[in-house]
């Protein structure tokens, strides 16, 4: 039973993890081509932060709102597969645009029916896994797979496919993958329930608590502090990601190979941190491991402007500067989903993902523009390095939400369960 167990605990983490990472491709593929299609429409820095921006405006609210609904119908399954069918149909929209307006609305679009994905599936993992493997699962959802397509692969693809055939068929690659994903969740997955197995060995304190409302969640101290680190994230990632491309071609002069070669690094490092960080914050803690992470994240742009030396070794300082990547599943997931009772858990991940996209990805890659237009790309990647030391700076005020060394090597009641609470859950 236990074998089984394992094995369907397995197949959900590589579902979602394939799905994720083809909503990924999607929304940031948008980076990687966007010095050709910044040419081939003309578009000032400005406009190159608003496409960026526009997107996680309706990404954060479908978030939320998709977590609220999810939380209330208790239907994850149905919700998700629903949103996956849709955005697979629409991926034609961004492009099929032929100008910044029409890119601006497809954007838009997209952006509505991408936001609910992350959080239906984080749920699911949240609600599924003991605690001593949680951290690390959702990391491989949230990080691994989208490192090695959209961040690995997807550069490598896509800006020769550009090069060749044009920036529109970037965004005409994910219908049949996103309707194989659809179809695996429909026929593999089962419902999952506040009052599964797992969630009754190791969290049962929090399955016997009613769900809380908006008002009451923002004013848990955990919430509202992810909230603000995955705003600093999402920023720092969104400027990383935007502007690093145009830096390296118009201020470093490199080749588009050479670009393409090192933001791919982002992919690897997704890949890496996604499983390191996670898998340290199982054994030592959330908060140490965050603001280890958050720290490194400060590598990243000094390096890019600093560092004159080889492609390798700027590389290497690159990849350590996404470190930020595995911290960011522990704030916008992990922990979130740990200081809330059971049945808010989708709504918990849902809020701290949507107020991170909704203002870091709204206005930080706006500002960074202007800033980018006023005082030239330098000063941008300046302010993604302040944003990194800031993260870790507020990491400090998290409280943690593991458990303590006894149960992370499984021979103890997780931290906060009393060991009556313990063993009526292990009666399930």
């Amino acid at each position: 039973m236990i074998l089984q167990r394992r094995r369907y605990e397995r197949m959900m983490v590589a579902v979602l993890c394939l799905m994720w990472s083809i909503v990924n491709a999607e929304f940031l593929g948008i980076n990687y081509l966007m010095p050709f299609i910044a040419a081939a429409l003309r578009l000032s820095n400005i406009q190159v932060g608003i496409l960026v921006s526009v997107f996680w405006v309706p990404f954060a609210l479908s978030s939320y709102l998709s977590g609220v609904l999810t939380d209330q119908l208790g239907k994850r399954k149905k919700v998700l597969i629903c949103v996956l069918l849709v955005f697979s149909l629409s991926s034609f929209l961004s492009g099929l645009a032929n100008s910044f307006a029409a890119l601006l609305a497809a954007r838009l679009a997209m952006g509505f029916l991408e936001g609910p994905i992350l959080p239906l599936a984080q749920s699911i993992v949240a609600l599924e896994m003991p605690i001593e493997r949680r951290a690390m699962n959702m990391g491989i959802v949230q990080s691994v797979g989208p490192g090695l397509i959209a961040g690995l692969l997807a550069p490598l693809l896509l800006v020769p496919l550009a090069v060749r055939y044009g920036w529109r068929s970037g965004f005409f690659v994910v219908v049949i993958p996103g309707l194989i994903c659809a179809g695996l969740l429909a026929y593999l997955f089962q419902e999952p329930r506040p009052n599964s197995s797992s969630v009754g060995h190791t969290d049962v304190g929090r399955s016997e608590r009613k769900a809380v409302g908006l008002r009451q969640m923002l004013g848990i101290r955990n919430i509202w502090l992810c909230s603000a680190l995955s705003i600093l994230f999402v920023t720092q990632s969104l400027i990383g990601l935007g502007y690093l491309p145009l830096f390296y071609i118009r201020d470093r002069h490199l080749l588009p190979d050479q670009m393409s070669e090192l933001m791919s690094l982002w992919g690897v490092a997704s890949i890496v941190f996604g499983l390191a960080i996670p898998a340290l914050a199982d054994r030592i803690g959330r908060k140490p491991t965050a603001i280890i992470a958050s720290l490194m994240g400060v590598i990243c742009p000094l390096a890019a402007l600093y560092y004159p030396g080889p492609l390798p070794i700027l590389g290497f300082l690159m990849f350590l500067g996404w470190a930020p990547v595995g911290a960011s599943i522990l704030f916008m997931a992990t922990m979130p989903a740990e200081s809330v009772p059971v049945r808010s858990i989708t709504t918990a991940i849902g809020l701290t993902f949507a107020i991170g996209t909704l203002i870091g990805g709204g206005a930080g890659p706006s500002v960074a523009g202007w800033i980018a237009d006023t005082w030239g790309l330098r000063v941008s990647l300046l302010l993604a390095a302040a944003v990194s030391a800031a993260m870790a700076a507020i990491s400090l005020a998290l409280r943690e939400t593991g458990c303590d060394k006894q149960t992370r090597r499984g021979n103890a009641q997780p931290r906060g369960v009393t060991p009556a609470a313990h063993s009526r859950s292990s009666s399930l």
